[in-house]
């Protein structure tokens, strides 16, 4: 069987897909907040349909396919911090659809109440911007009911069964997912709930071409190994200037130099980014301490 890209029609996935996506389109002209949840177990092809269906909303516009470069991928963001600062590129560089990857998010203690509020927070934001937000989910069920309330998603997407081949989906509109929640908060295994609660519409998805694909590998690859040494240093106990800087209730400038000035050496450091240990922020706050007593005498 040789491998396709597109359909017959000459999109990547079933034209139903396509009728909502420009149904939302229309949504987010009138000043509408729209949202498109993708969830579904790992391998079963979140960021490749999101990069499908945000290259739809880009043509759309009469834009290209969104970029993947590994230095410019404005609207591809991987993690929270990403999204916030990619999201005013967007608005400034006027693109019409920004795609949240959780990138390892979720794996983090806290980290799901972060992006509920966060999402909370810039409801307001991304609905003037007019701009789609794609997010891919570990799993629907640990969004906060409160998004839903308000109406920002608007369209779900669950995947499953993908192969070398293709990759199913089932789409939910915003009433069949709050029917979808009710349901889980009953079930124990709540991945079961996508068989008992019928789909507004089902569909295929293709696989990115080989050159796209290798390009969206490589941010991925980049998003995960930045997670991986977020991970190391936390379990080692270590803090970048940021942290130490909160800390000590001072400015980055400043904290670089006071490292200077007692020569303070990095623990570890990896690419350009130094970090240190407990001892030399103590080290540090200690020369702070000093500072304020000697003013204190003058």
């Amino acid at each position: 069987m040789k491998k396709r890209y597109t359909y017959d029609h000459g999109l990547p996935f079933s034209e139903k897909l396509g009728d909502n996506c420009k149904s939302l389109i229309k949504r987010v002209n009138g000043n509408k907040a729209a949202m498109i949840l993708f969830d579904g177990m790992v391998g079963e092809g979140k960021t490749t349909a999101m990069v499908h269906v945000a290259d739809f909303i880009n043509h759309c516009h009469g834009l290209p396919d969104i970029d993947l470069q590994l230095k410019n991928h404005p609207q591809l963001a991987l993690g929270g911090v990403e999204f916030l600062k990619q999201l005013r590129v967007c608005f400034d560089k006027k693109l019409p659809v920004i795609i949240y990857d959780e990138a390892g998010d979720f794996n983090k203690r806290g980290s799901l109440s972060k992006f509920n509020a966060m999402m909370n927070r810039t409801f307001e934001t991304f609905r003037a911007f007019k701009i789609i937000v794609l997010v891919g989910l570990p799993a629907f069920h640990v969004l906060d009911n409160d998004l839903l309330d308000k109406g920002i998603p608007r369209l779900l997407m669950h995947l499953s069964g993908r192969n070398d081949y293709y990759g199913n989906f089932q789409g939910y509109s915003l009433s069949r997912m709050m029917y979808l929640k009710y349901v889980m908060g009953k079930c124990v295994v709540k991945p079961q709930v996508y068989s008992r609660v019928e789909a507004n519409f089902v569909g295929h998805f293709l696989d990115l071409t080989p050159e796209r694909s290798a390009a969206l590998d490589n941010i991925s690859t980049k998003g995960k190994l930045e997670v991986l040494r977020s991970s190391e240093i936390k379990a080692d106990g270590l803090m970048g200037y940021g942290e130490m800087a909160n800390k000590l209730g001072r400015s980055i400038d400043w904290l670089r130099r006071a490292i200077a000035r007692l020569n303070v050496k990095p623990k570890r450091t990896i690419g350009r980014a130094k970090y240190f240990d407990e001892m030399a922020l103590n080290r540090v706050a200690d020369h702070l301490e000093h500072d304020y007593k000697n003013r204190g005498k003058k």
